[in-house]
């Protein structure tokens, strides 16, 4: 099945207004099978093109609106290029709610995401980090099932993500927002998260087959759930480089598979509960903290560490959770197991 006339020539627009530094382009032309032109695939059935495959090209100039003529177009990677810093028009965000992968990542995008309330698909997944996006969140249709947001200058609470009411209960699986200007608490009303119900920190508790819990790098306040033991699949827990405060509950303890806690630049004080996972965890896990006890000195004076002390060695010893959280695609997760239904598998706050 060869490809379809207008949509080689909506490929060919598109080509012209692009800067192709390694030339991967270079097969397309006037002539030709696109189908079988780089980064393309065409449907067996009918011809049209389906996906488009352009993520670490080396891709810059703009985006032009000849990708509007394909229509059937359900994938579309042009992350990790050098787009330059310019908002993205209109026609695209309009465009892309027809998708079920859209991923814009690691490029020079800027200006405010318009709410994605749109995308039909039903398991769209979202991926719009490490750009120049500011302004507030915005709200997501049901389908989604996977956003990254983090990694660009988001600003405002967390209020109107969470609180947006619509018809339909949220599919969300992944959500990623950190290394953005986030403040104040998770608020009250996740009625429209089937997993979440409540304010963090203690109705989190009930997602007893989350695996893996990062909110580190935002402003959050508060305490540490009193109940967090009660999420014993948890094997991975970052709340650093917040505002938490008070003692480590010591229901942390019951956490028999936990392989990383790192609570670090946090106003969190007292001893370190005692189990086999605490006690054999790096002390660059509670830097700029005022804990004291295994593994750090057994005494509150000698154990605090402050935040000056080790900020390369928090940034050595720090997870990647690029590759933890989302593998690209459809969203493999490397800690991804099966958490009982209706659970997150993992929450993601930050990336890198």
């Amino acid at each position: 099945m060869t490809c379809i006339q207008s949509e080689r020539q909506a490929l060919l627009s598109f080509k012209q207004d692009l800067k192709d530094l390694s030339d991967r382009l270079a097969a397309w032309t006037n002539n030709g099978d696109c189908c079988k032109w780089e980064g393309i695939f065409c449907s067996n059935v009918n011809g049209h093109v389906m996906e488009l495959h352009l993520g670490s090209s080396k891709l810059g100039g703009k985006l032009n609106p000849s990708l509007l003529e394909l229509k059937c177009l359900s994938y579309l990677d042009i992350s990790d290029n050098d787009f330059p810093e310019t908002q993205i028009p209109t026609w695209f965000w309009k465009f892309s709610s027809n998708l079920y992968y859209l991923n814009i990542s690691y490029n020079h995008f800027q200006g405010q995401i318009p709410d994605l309330l749109t995308m039909i698909h039903p398991s769209a997944v979202i991926d719009l980090s490490s750009n120049n996006f500011n302004g507030p969140l915005p709200l997501i249709s049901s389908n989604v099932i996977s956003i990254d947001l983090s990694i660009n200058s988001l600003s405002g609470s967390f209020s109107r993500f969470f609180c947006h009411k619509i018809n339909k209960p949220m599919k969300l699986e992944i959500l990623n927002l950190g290394h953005n200007l986030l403040s104040g608490e998770i608020p009250y009303c996740w009625g429209n998260w089937p997993s979440l119900a409540g304010e963090i920190p203690e109705e989190v508790t009930s997602l007893v087959g989350l695996q893996s819990l990062n909110f580190s790098h935002n402003l959050l306040v508060g305490n540490i759930p009193d109940n967090i033991g009660a999420m014993g699949s948890l094997e991975c827990v970052d709340l650093s480089t917040n505002e938490l405060s008070r003692e480590i509950p010591p229901s942390v303890s019951h956490l028999s598979f936990l392989s990383l806690l790192n609570l670090s630049y946090n106003k969190i004080a007292g001893k370190i509960p005692t189990s086999t996972q605490l006690q054999s965890l790096s002390a660059s896990n509670f830097l700029g903290t005022e804990l004291f006890g295994p593994p750090l000195s057994e005494s509150p004076k000698s154990g605090r560490f402050s935040s000056s002390v080790g900020n390369e060695v928090h940034d050595q010893h720090e997870v990647d959770w690029l590759f933890i959280s989302i593998v690209l695609g459809i969203c493999l997760v490397s800690l991804l197991c099966s958490a009982s239904q209706g659970d997150l598998n993992i929450i993601n706050m930050r990336m890198r």
